[in-house]
């Protein structure tokens, strides 16, 4: 379910941002499918039987979708699952490192990764997804994650519409004990698919 639903924000944000820029409310919408994303590699981390074969084919969809979001958004930023990437790769320092120095001198080495190379989102996405797992089936969630959006916005006013995302911290709270498994062609080839499409339908009507 929250998959669906998070395939469904961002296909709807994503369409917004190119076809109907005026209308703020395509983009509220899409702010919810961040969060659901950085839950599910929190989840799939703790689920998968093989972190590195995980990884890979996170870093393989990123690699993949990279030329088409390339020419959709026309920026220089690296697509949403390279952040999906270093994300897990945080969760797997803070989970394997042997001691605190580590953990904190690697996490630190990967969010300024993140805002060095552009990734989407920066690091504010890569600690949004640590903080899932860290703080998993904890009551101090909600107040990690709220105190991390709120930041967020606090330090980029231009980024002011992501307050909207705390929505999906409530959803993922909820539908977490109602998810349910994706077909994984569906999972992973969603993303390159829709933006493809998107680019198909610009194109058409743009000539």
């Amino acid at each position: 379910m929250l998959r669906i639903i998070a395939f469904t924000t961002m296909a709807i944000d994503h369409i917004g941002l190119i076809f109907f820029p005026q209308f703020i409310i395509f983009r509220i919408i899409g702010r919810i499918a961040m969060p659901l994303f950085a839950f599910s590699i929190a989840e799939g981390y703790v689920r998968t039987r093989n972190v590195d074969k995980y990884g890979q084919r996170i870093l393989l969809l990123a690699l993949i979708s990279q030329p088409i979001f390339f020419l959709l958004f026309d920026n220089n930023t690296l697509n949403i699952c390279f952040t999906l990437f270093v994300g897990l790769a945080s969760i797997y320092i803070y989970d394997k490192a042997k001691n605190w120095t580590l953990k904190i001198l690697g996490i630190l080495f990967l969010l300024i990764f993140s805002t060095f190379f552009n990734l989407e989102y920066g690091a504010y996405g890569v600690l949004m997804i640590l903080l899932f797992y860290i703080f998993r089936n904890n009551i101090y969630l909600l107040i990690a994650q709220s105190l991390l959006i709120f930041t967020f916005v606090l330090t980029d006013f231009t980024q002011v519409i992501n307050i909207f995302a705390i929505l999906a911290i409530f959803l993922a709270h909820y539908f977490k004990k109602h998810d349910f498994r994706l077909n994984r062609y569906l999972q992973y080839w969603f993303y390159p698919a829709h933006l493809l499409v998107i680019y198909i339908v610009y194109l058409l009507i743009g000539s």
